[in-house]
Formats: C-alpha cells, sequence, structure tokens
C-alpha cells in the first residue's frame, strides 16, 4: 500500500500501464486504543494534529485540560528552538503531552515503527516542520497547507489486488533483457585502483558505477573498505517489527470491526503496536464468515518481540487483542512475518549525516551512490522518488569520466 498525496508511486504506475488495477482500503476511519478503551479518532485531523476542537474533546482521547493544552496553540508565541526538532519536540511545545503521546505518536511513529520524540520532523513530518515555520500556530500553518493543496480526488491510500509485488513484477518484466541477479550475495564493494569492484560469492563484478539500495547498516558492511563512510552507516538505529497475520471466524469476534483498525500508544504498555482489520480495509481477503487481522508488535525502544519464538508472540498477542475486541475462539491460521533491523530512525541530523556520507563516498570511493528508506524518505513513493534521482546522479557521473 502507498499513499497517493505524492506523485512519485502513482507516476511509476501511470508509466508501467498498471494504474488501472490499483483499488482503496473500504474503510478510512479508525480506532486509538486509550487506557484500554477504543476509541474513535476524531475528524479533520492533519497527521495526527487536530485542527479542531470540539471533535477532539467529544472524542475522549484526551482530557479538557489536553483540549485546552492544544488550543493554546493559537495564542502562545512562537517558540521555535532555532536548530534540529523532532517531531515529539515540536508537537509537545506547540500542542502538549497529551497529542503527542495519544495521537500524533501512534500515527507518525507508526510508520517507521519509531519513537517521535527521537525523528527528525523535516524528514519524517516534514509538512509539519513548514507549518510550524511558516506560522506563528502548528494548526494555522496545517489548516494553510491543506487549503493551498491541489485538490486530489484519489483516494489517500492504494495498492493492488495481489498486493504490492505485483508493481515489482511488472517494474521487472518491463527491464527486458537487463542482467538481474537474485539469490546472489555481495559482500564487499571496493576500488582496487583500476575501478569498481562488486564481490559477490559467486564472482567479482567490474562497473563503473554501483547504486546501493540496502538499508543503510547492510551498506556500512559493503562499504568497509571506506571506513568513514561506513562508521556514519553504522550510527543509523534501526526497528524491528513482526507482523502476525491472523485468521478467524466473524462470529468469535465481539466488536463490530466498523473501520481500518487501532493504533495502540506506547502509552498503553502493550506487546500490540496496531491492529489492521485486514478484511474490513480488502474484503476480497475473506468471505463473509471469516476476517483477517494483521497484528505488529515492536518499535523503537521495544524489543520485546524480538525474544519470542512464533508461538509465544502469537499467543501474547491474540490475549492482548481478545480483550481489545472480544474474542472468544482460537485462530483458524496465523503467519508471522518478522521484519529485522528493517525501520531506519530519522534522528534530529539525520539528513546532514547522510550528506557527510555522500561526500565521504565522492572523496574515497566515487561511483558508488546510495538509495532506499534508510536515507531520505520512508515509503514507497519517497524510494522511487530516491531512486530516481539516484539514477540520474549516476547518468551524469558516467557522462563526466
Amino acid at each position: 500500500m502507498f499513499i497517493s498525496r505524492v506523485p512519485w508511486g502513482l507516476d511509476l504506475c501511470e508509466e508501467l500501464g498498471v494504474e488501472g488495477f490499483l483499488i482503496s482500503p473500504s474503510t478510512s476511519s479508525a480506532y486509538v486504543l486509550i487506557n484500554g478503551e477504543l476509541r474513535k479518532l476524531p475528524e479533520a485531523l492533519l497527521l495526527g494534529v487536530p485542527t479542531k476542537m470540539l471533535p477532539l474533546l467529544r472524542s475522549r482521547i484526551v482530557s479538557p485540560l489536553g483540549v485546552l493544552r492544544a488550543g493554546l496553540d493559537r495564542i502562545r508565541p512562537d517558540d521555535w528552538p532555532g536548530d534540529d526538532e523532532s517531531v515529539g519536540g515540536l508537537i509537545r511545545r506547540r500542542m502538549g503531552d497529551q497529542i503527542a503521546d495519544r495521537l500524533v505518536d501512534p500515527l507518525i511513529g507508526s510508520i517507521s515503527a519509531g519513537d517521535t520524540d527521537h525523528l527528525d520532523v523535516a524528514l519524517a513530518a516534514p509538512q509539519l516542520e513548514t507549518a510550524s515555520r511558516r506560522h506563528r500556530s502548528l494548526v494555522t500553518g496545517l489548516k494553510e497547507q491543506a487549503r493551498n493543496s491541489p485538490e486530489n480526488t484519489k483516494p489517500l491510500f492504494l495498492s493492488f489486488e495481489n498486493g504490492m509485488s505485483h508493481l515489482i513484477h511488472v517494474l521487472v518484466k518491463a527491464l527486458g533483457d537487463a542482467d538481474i541477479r537474485t539469490n546472489t550475495r555481495v559482500t564487499q564493494v571496493r576500488n582496487d585502483g583500476e575501478g569498481l569492484r562488486i564481490v559477490t560469492n559467486e564472482a567479482t563484478i567490474e562497473s563503473d558505477v554501483v547504486i546501493l539500495a540496502t538499508p543503510a547498516h547492510q551498506a556500512a558492511t559493503l562499504l568497509s573498505g571506506c571506513p568513514s563512510a561506513s562508521n556514519r552507516l553504522s550510527s543509523i538505529e534501526h526497528a524491528s517489527v513482526a507482523l502476525v497475520t491472523m485468521g478467524l471466524r466473524r462470529s468469535d469476534i465481539g466488536h463490530p470491526l466498523d473501520g481500518s483498525g487501532v493504533l495502540v500508544p506506547r502509552t498503553e504498555g502493550l506487546l500490540a503496536t496496531a491492529i489492521s482489520w485486514g478484511s474490513s480495509k480488502w474484503p476480497h481477503w475473506a468471505d463473509d464468515e471469516h476476517v483477517v487481522l494483521r497484528v505488529s508488535a515492536g518499535r523503537a525502544g521495544d524489543t520485546r518481540a524480538l525474544a519470542l519464538d512464533d508461538d509465544a508472540l502469537v499467543e501474547a498477542l491474540l490475549t492482548e487483542i481478545g480483550q481489545i475486541l472480544d474474542i472468544d475462539g482460537s485462530l483458524i491460521e496465523w503467519r508471522v512475518s518478522r521484519w529485522i533491523d528493517a525501520f531506519p530512525q530519522y534522528a534530529p541530523g539525520h539528513d546532514r549525516l547522510v550528506s557527510a556520507v555522500e561526500r565521504d563516498l565522492r572523496s574515497e570511493l566515487p561511483g558508488v551512490f546510495l538509495t532506499g528508506a534508510g536515507y531520505r524518505g520512508l515509503g514507497v513513493p519517497a524510494c522511487i522518488r530516491q531512486g530516481g534521482e539516484c539514477a540520474h546522479t549516476a547518468l551524469d557521473y558516467l557522462n563526466s569520466i
């Protein structure tokens, strides 16, 4: 699934001729768990920031004092600290702790399995930074952005009926006779004085240009011959997530599943971080008598899921969501997918760190370039954008040598 409010994902789909196969979730409303109880997300949220106080008050997600604190954003003076700021830092100073902990962190943090108190706002939520710098009031800035944004009639999220792998298969087919080597392990990228060499488990490949689209920690290993770049890349922290897909009988679940799912703030202390009602969002996943749920566990600062084997993880999560959704029955089937060190954490100053790595490579390993989620943007569209920009940079380099 990818977001449609930025163009790069849709542009690639149109270029490949697959835009006609895109589908969108059947529901968009969601819940958040507060003190063990489900609360519907209020209307007029922009990146988790409430732009209307009355719906926020009615939602009972934050206390009346929390609503008053959020409303102070309209009258508080500009208190920008003047340096790198985290998402959480911005929200706490403008809207208060309850908005940060109960709305923004569960929403924005879930994208990168991150802790918004340690995510660079300029990279993790650039719309928030722009709004906060353009106006004293964060809410006023966000409303102005919404008014000035071109009208977009497409659904917010898009995917393919048989999953996002469809895009990959079509893209590979479009490459024609390109030499694609799967199941080939690369161990090092180096310059032996005569040019770049890609060392694999099968052979050493000579190349004028190498583009690494791996996670930062893997790029650090491959670039061990360039210690300065490797050390910087190694400093980028990553979070791990386990995703448990569960099949259940609809009659065993008391909750109506009227929405897309549940966000679980870290302040709840649960192992689960989110519950996606997969077959409510994508009706073709199950028939009327069954449902598919997808439960996430693990995020920055919480590695409990890593310590549990699959059986123990499923049992623990089923116990938690059973209480939340009133489940009285056993699983028909389940599957665990683990994404180890797969979610880069953009700490404040991350962009400068990546720029320093790129300078190191230009100096010590010219012709080596980086792209992907570990560097300048999370999500499918951002990775597509970076890939295109990196390809143009590599072509410019080839034309210069």
